[in-house]
C-alpha cells in the first residue's frame, strides 16, 4: 500500500484539500493564503464536497477565484457521503467548464464508506497520480453510500457521543474526578 499525504484544511472561505504535502497547513486563513502555503511546498490543492449546503464549501466564487489565479488543480465530482448526492452534477459541470481534474473521494468518517468513491489514473504510485492531477487524466468512480450503511455506523457513534459520554462525565464529575476521559 502506498500513502498520499494529504490533509482537509479549513480556510476562512471553506474546505481545501491539500495533497502532497508533510505538513499540516495553518487553519482558518484565507483561500489565497492557504494555497499560496500549499502550493509553495510542493502540494496541490483541490475543492472537497463542492456546493454541498451540510459542509463548510468553497463556494462557487471562492472556486472562480482559484481557478483565475491557478490555486486549484482538481475537484471532488463523486462524493460518496450524502451530501455529495445532490452536488455531483454542480461539480461535474464546473470541472468540465474549468478544466479541473475530476476526483472521487470517500469523505469517509466511518470505515464502513471507505473506497465507496475513489480516484482512477493512469498509473500505480504517488508519483503517476501527481502526473495525472497536472495533466487532468483523471477519473471518479464508484457509488454513494446508502442510508443504512451509514445509519449502521452513525447511529451507535452518536448514542455513544449523546448518552454514554456525558453520563461518564457525570459520574466522574460526582466522584470528583474533574479530568476528561
Amino acid at each position: 500500500m502506498q500513502v498520499i499525504p494529504g490533509v482537509e484544511v479549513t480556510t476562512r472561505d471553506g474546505h481545501l484539500l491539500a495533497l502532497f504535502i508533510e505538513d499540516r497547513p495553518p487553519a482558518l486563513r484565507s483561500l489565497a493564503a492557504t494555497t499560496d502555503w500549499v502550493l509553495q511546498r510542493g502540494g496541490v490543492c483541490l475543492a472537497p464536497h463542492p456546493f454541498t449546503r451540510w459542509t463548510h464549501s468553497l463556494s462557487r466564487r471562492a472556486m472562480l477565484d482559484a481557478v483565475a489565479h491557478n490555486w486549484l488543480a482538481g475537484l471532488e465530482v463523486l462524493n460518496a457521503s450524502l451530501a455529495g448526492r445532490a452536488s455531483r452534477p454542480h461539480a461535474l459541470k464546473f470541472a468540465g467548464q474549468h478544466h479541473l481534474a475530476s476526483l472521487g473521494g470517500s469523505d469517509a468518517h466511518m470505515l464502513g464508506i471507505v473506497g465507496l468513491a475513489r480516484t482512477r489514473f493512469p498509473g500505480r504510485t504517488p508519483a503517476d497520480l501527481r502526473r495525472a492531477i497536472d495533466s487532468r487524466t483523471t477519473f471518479a468512480e464508484g457509488r454513494f453510500a446508502r442510508p443504512r450503511e451509514i445509519a449502521v455506523e452513525a447511529l451507535p457513534q452518536l448514542a455513544r457521543s449523546m448518552v454514554h459520554l456525558p453520563v461518564r462525565r457525570v459520574v466522574r464529575f460526582a466522584r470528583g474526578q474533574f479530568t476528561s476521559p
